[in-house]
């Protein structure tokens, strides 16, 4: 992997230079814990940030909205997203396997994946609600971004994985300089450090090995106890980046939409002549952990779950993902 070094300042000026030629998409402060995505601007761009852990709203928000038109397909223009965090790039690689690893390529999905850019970026701190360290995740990006920034003091290591992050980089090449060993050494020092901290923030969490095992055996009882706080609102599975559940609807001149569905909707999985599989809300939490770390490690081989911790934050009546799956675990 190709690695350079920008300061700041060259940093600054390299997102000016991209205004107008993409649509750029940046992280900025939405209070004094959180980060969200707007379009970078000139008014806007002396408060952009590449933010110390992942956005509020979930990256697949870019390439499967919660409500788009599918028929006619249109056409996005090119676009950079700047701050994607490690687990949401995780989240990206699943839903690349769900829309475009069958036999049928979801073109609406692969239009936006195509003409997509992600400059990605080390976490630099954590959330109480992060535990990607503990479910075979790390806090900074290996793989799966165009550039990814490592930042040290006064700038970034950036490193450059994919053909469009090289042109882009190459383009831009006098704002960049060759890599020292010491912004390396510095960079690895500060992913020991966010590492160890989550694991430090996760201390009490215990998980099995395989969690795809845990979670076959029915333990009625436990699901009954666990969800019975849940008032069902589906927070948990729109937060997700790795829910893809989907409605499709038509309009009078036949343009095709689809929205966000849930699992947790009592009738998601009713059939005709009104059978339900899911009949019992016990029935559709457990589904979400199985769907989580069963269903998706046979079909794809990875768990469906990255440790971003959105799901706790949302929860309404405060279910912690950690905290079931330790008991499960027991």
């Amino acid at each position: 992997m190709e690695n350079r070094y920008i300061n700041n300042q060259n940093w600054q000026n390299f997102l000016l230079s991209q205004i107008g030629k993409y649509d750029v998409f940046s992280l900025f402060s939405q209070d004094d814990a959180d980060y969200n995505y707007s379009r970078l601007t000139t008014q806007n761009l002396n408060t952009s940030l590449i933010g110390k852990y992942r956005s509020t709203i979930p990256l697949k928000s870019f390439f499967f909205s919660s409500i788009e038109k599918i028929v006619p397909l249109s056409s996005k223009k090119q676009r950079i997203i700047i701050g994607v965090k490690a687990c949401e790039l995780a989240h990206l690689q699943l839903l690349d396997n769900m829309f475009l690893g069958g036999e049928y390529r979801d073109p609406v999905y692969e239009e936006a994946r195509k003409n997509t850019l992600i400059i990605s970026a080390d976490c630099t701190s954590c959330k109480n609600s992060c535990f990607c360290s503990i479910i075979e995740g790390l806090p900074y990006p290996t793989s799966g971004f165009d550039i990814n920034l490592r930042p040290i003091q006064n700038g970034f290591v950036v490193e450059i994985l994919s053909e469009k992050g090289r042109k882009l980089i190459d383009n831009n090449k006098w704002l960049f300089q060759d890599t020292i060993q010491n912004h390396l050494d510095e960079s690895e020092r500060n992913r020991t450090e966010v590492n160890e901290l989550v694991l430090k923030v996760n201390k009490d969490f215990k998980f099995a090995k395989l969690l795809n095992e845990v979670v076959k055996p029915p333990k009625a009882d436990l699901w009954k106890e666990v969800a019975k706080e849940c008032v069902e609102c589906g927070g948990c599975r729109f937060a997700c980046s790795t829910c893809y559940c989907f409605l499709i609807g038509e309009t009078k001149n036949f343009e095709k939409y689809r929205f966000w569905d849930a699992c947790q909707f009592k009738g998601y999985a009713r059939v005709a002549g009104g059978s339900n599989p899911r009949s019992t809300k016990e029935k559709r939490y457990r589904n979400f952990y199985s769907c989580k770390m069963n269903y998706r490690k046979e079909n794809f081989g990875s768990y469906a779950c990255t440790g971003c911790g959105r799901c706790i934050e949302v929860c309404p009546a405060e279910i912690d993902i950690r905290k079931v799956l330790t008991r499960l675990s027991e």
